[in-house]
């Protein structure tokens, strides 16, 4: 925790991968449903970074997503990346801003990146910390 940095003010973090968001937080997907984060859609076998320094709590397959790394940052803030298909750290790892995480996949269907921001467990708009995505 003592080397955390604070999660600073808008618009600082990193993007976690090069590409075009696909989804917006908030988008309506479908009738049902509301997107709690981001659709990235990036190249093959892209890279993909730690937006911001922190502890890797989870890493696993999660439902239909693919591979997730979950981040915890200070002041409850957690951020969930699925889609990866490579996950190249391990529980208890600290990452500073930038440091790889993993991969994407090959296909077409393996190379959506989810970015989710929750703040005490809540999902939040990441457009406000990431930039590039205002």
């Amino acid at each position: 925790e003592g080397r955390m940095r604070q999660p600073h003010s808008a618009g600082h973090w990193q993007s976690p991968v090069a590409g075009h968001v696909l989804h917006r937080f908030g988008e309506h997907l479908n009738r049902n449903e509301t997107s709690k984060g981001v659709t990235f859609e990036t190249r093959e076998a892209a890279q993909v970074v730690s937006p911001f320094d922190g502890e890797v709590v989870f890493t696993g397959p999660f439902l239909d997503y693919g591979k997730m790394v979950i981040l915890r940052h200070r002041d409850d803030f957690h951020t969930l990346l699925a889609g990866l298909a490579r996950i190249d750290v391990s529980v208890g790892q600290f990452l500073l801003e930038g440091e790889p995480i993993g991969a994407m996949g090959n296909a077409s269907s393996s190379r959506d990146l989810y970015l989710e921001l929750r703040q005490l467990n809540q999902p939040v708009d990441p457009a406000g910390w990431i930039s590039g995505l205002e």
